[in-house]
């Protein structure tokens, strides 16, 4: 296999890589979602309020900062696919330890284990990027994310269930069986090799339908800069130097933590939204919260297939132009659907507003691998995850503006809440704008990359 295309030697790994690495996406958001099925529930026994336990999402992005830097650094030199499986064996244990906790305080203690998936991202970022090529990057990021949604789909609804039947604690022991057999799937998973796909960009080559050639994309510009750093051996100051220079990353990193201040928020507080305004139980709102994840599925595939089918037409900012589009819809979507007291109004527009809110995710998340060299990526991949752990914070914020309008106000919980909610969403809109930014600078970037694989490859052939 060493004489075949770089498109070709990882043609032979087939889908069970891509479904391993979305079935931790699956356990992350799963849990999230399940979590807040468990607002209540803990409120009662720990007589917390709504600032309290909007902290418990971001204590896992506390692990997430602190995190990151050492796992990005470990996925740009060791085995990533085991690095992966360890991060997801401490996020199973640490659900056990959640679900016997006996105190707030322990239960916030615990949260820091289950950020080591956060933090353990970047070398599934690293691997999907050598798996597939750039053509179909954006599709395959989606396909990426949708365990997300298929986790979603699971905590809300059996979770709503067992939650209903045998309390909070239920939200974390129903994750252990799954996080120890996905920790075993992915740990069996082939290790690819690194940059083998980014010398793709701007040639005619093809790995079969679902990879399609590039042709036909737009020529790209001639790279503005060359590597100033031996990748193998950079010290971190020169690895913050090459990656600075990749302007188009930062605009997107910045962009996309921005926007997903509204989707951390409304994941942890969709639930208590629904049985607050709407007065349903823990299961029936849990299944109205659901709508948002139905609409939330055809955008996170339909935002990678719709980037990569413009990209191969020759629009080589359509990563760029879809996630601004979708940021911006978002907003005159959900404003609405927040604002309004009748389910029946709310829910539809979820589900448009699931759609929009996640169109986004996939093409973010490929525009970053596609202007980072190989040998950088999980260190990037690192500072993204470092940024975008801000984003977390959504949740908190939302409690802290419901617990404001109810106490300092006289709103009722219902009305705080959904307030709350209604003054966040204009956010999203202004990670779109910020997004739009990032035109400038993404096909110089990508053309660094390429010229930087080619020029590998010509080394390694002597």
């Amino acid at each position: 296999m060493t004489g075949a295309s770089p498109l070709r030697r990882v043609a032979a790994y087939g889908a069970w890589p891509l479904v391993a690495l979305a079935a931790t996406q699956m356990l992350d958001s799963g849990e999230r979602q399940s979590l807040s099925l468990a607002v209540n529930g803990i409120q009662h026994q720990f007589h917390v309020s709504d600032t309290a336990v909007g902290l418990l999402p971001f204590a896992m992005a506390v692990v997430g900062i602190v995190g990151s830097p050492p796992f990005g650094y470990l996925a740009d030199r060791a085995r990533r696919v085991l690095l992966l499986a360890g991060g997801v064996v401490v996020w199973t244990v640490c659900m056990g330890l959640d679900a016997i906790a006996g105190s707030y305080l322990m239960l916030f203690a615990f949260r820091l284990g289950v950020g080591a998936m956060e933090a353990n991202s970047p070398a599934a970022i690293s691997l999907i990027s050598d798996y597939w090529a750039p053509a179909g990057r954006a599709n395959k990021m989606g396909l990426y994310q949708a365990g997300a949604l298929v986790g979603a789909i699971l905590g809300l609804g059996l979770g709503g269930v067992l939650v209903g039947v045998g309390g909070w604690r239920w939200a974390f022991l129903m994750w252990i069986p799954l996080g120890m057999a996905v920790a075993v799937f992915v740990a069996r998973q082939p290790e690819p090799e690194r940059g083998c796909q980014d010398s793709a960009w701007g040639q005619a080559a093809s790995a079969g339908p679902d990879v399609p050639g590039l042709e036909a994309i737009v020529a790209l510009p001639a790279a503005t800069r060359v590597g100033t750093c031996d990748y193998a051996s950079a010290t971190p100051r020169e690895v913050l130097r090459e990656l600075r220079a990749a302007r188009s990353m930062w605009f997107g990193v910045m962009a996309i933590t921005i926007a997903q201040l509204l989707l951390n928020g409304l994941q942890f507080w969709a639930v208590p939204y629904f049985e607050r305004v709407d007065h349903l139980g823990a299961a029936a709102a849990g299944g109205f919260a659901a709508t948002l994840a139905l609409g939330a599925v055809a955008g996170i595939l339909g935002g990678g297939v719709l980037a990569d089918r413009l990209l191969r037409r020759g629009i080589l900012n359509a990563r760029v132009y879809v996630v601004a589009g979708g940021c911006i819809a978002g907003t005159a979507v959900l404003f609405p659907a927040f604002a309004s007291t009748h389910v029946w109004v709310t829910a539809p527009l979820l589900v448009l507003g699931g759609a929009v809110l996640t169109l986004p995710v996939a093409p973010a998340e490929a525009l970053m691998t596609d202007v980072v060299v190989a040998e950088l990526r999980g260190r990037a991949a690192a500072i993204r995850s470092i940024v975008r752990s801000l984003s977390s914070v959504g949740a908190l914020i939302v409690g802290v503006l419901s617990t404001t309008l109810i106490s300092s106000l006289g709103f009722s919980r219902a009305d705080g809440l959904r307030w709350a909610l209604v003054a966040l969403t204009p956010v999203y809109a202004l990670g779109g704008v910020i997004m739009l930014l990032a035109a400038r600078h993404y096909p110089s970037d990508v053309a660094f990359v390429a010229a930087e694989a080619r020029r590998r490859e010509a080394v390694e052939s002597g």
